[in-house]
């Protein structure tokens, strides 16, 4: 797994709506067809001044991206080329307020996947406080996001029961934007991570 955690970018300003019904009687592009298409993994597309985000679609590509690297752990995975652009996570997180709700997703999606094939006693078994991404990926983060970004997974893990987005809204209290996605980033490259030892541990790697 590669990759590395970036700041927001600056922009023009565009409106982020997930509303698309108003889409269907224009002549559409290849990437707003995509977007409407109901069987394909596109999560949103400009038009005009305008940016469309099906946030449900995000999320479940997420969840898709992260069941692929448990398949083949060696496999390259970019956040903003494999899992969610970088403005899908700014309208998830700044335009839609579902920041504590993405973290959740990829915490839950987590559990889900490794309590399905590996040991229960080393799933629970927590990430140390040396588990370091920025020296494991070269990842640009923010100490305060990784260690929230730690205690959050470590959490869950030893945890039966979904965490719920309200409980992680207290963890992202304070945080900015940017923050809350590095947060999110740094919960996935730690499930990387996870996967990695895990597989290491049991012989599937």
């Amino acid at each position: 797994m590669t990759g590395r955690l970036r700041g927001l970018q600056n922009g023009h300003v565009i409106r982020v709506t997930t509303d698309h019904d108003d889409l269907l009687p224009l002549r559409l592009d290849r990437e707003t067809q995509e977007l409407l298409d109901p069987h394909h993994h596109r999560a949103s597309a400009r038009l005009g001044d305008r940016f469309v985000v099906d946030p449900g679609q995000v999320l479940e590509n997420v969840a898709m991206a992260m069941e692929r690297l448990d398949l083949d752990i060696s496999t390259p995975v970019s956040i903003e080329e494999d899992v969610a652009t970088l403005d899908e996570l700014v309208a998830m997180v700044e335009h839609f307020d579902r920041g504590p709700e993405l973290v959740a997703h990829v915490l839950n999606t987590a559990a889900r996947v490794m309590n399905a094939r590996y040991p229960a006693e080393l799933v629970r078994h927590p990430l140390p406080p040396d588990c370091d991404l920025r020296r494991l990926f070269h990842a640009d983060v923010d100490e305060r996001c990784q260690d929230i970004a730690r205690a959050v997974f470590n959490r869950r893990l030893a945890e039966n029961a979904d965490v719920r987005d309200t409980e992680i809204a207290v963890d992202l209290d304070g945080l900015s934007s940017q923050q809350r996605i590095e947060v999110f980033m740094a919960v996935f490259f730690l499930y990387g991570t996870k996967i990695g030892a895990l597989q290491n541990r049991t012989g599937l790697r």
